[in-house]
């Protein structure tokens, strides 16, 4: 079970680091079975972190990735909500070759 949990996901690792001088720092990687994933962190580096935010980025097999439906940077400033929110999309998202396979026509022998 991890320390923090957002919405019905789980993540594949989970690092919490309690540090009283640099501050505390949580980091969650997620992966789907569709290739895609996110990696969530708060610290006192990420966008939004000294306001008890958090920082997401999409990963396509274990790497970020910035060339998505989603977002083509990493996403600050988010609450726990709205990270549930991307992790939905992010698990949404077509396994490679799948949004072509449904957009070409079949051909048939006529």
């Amino acid at each position: 079970m991890s320390y923090i949990k957002f919405g019905k996901y789980e993540p594949r690792r989970e690092i919490v680091v309690f540090d009283r001088k640099s501050g505390n720092s949580i980091q969650h990687i997620y992966e789907f079975t569709n290739g895609y994933g996110a990696n969530v962190i708060q610290n006192e580096y990420s966008k939004g972190g000294e306001d008890g935010l958090y920082e997401l980025g999409v990963l396509k097999d274990g790497v970020l990735c910035y060339s998505t439906p989603i977002k083509n940077d990493v996403i600050g400033y988010l609450s726990a909500d709205e990270v549930a929110e991307y992790l939905q999309r992010i698990e949404e998202l077509p396994k490679e070759g799948e949004e072509n396979e449904r957009q070409e026509p079949s051909v048939s022998n006529h």
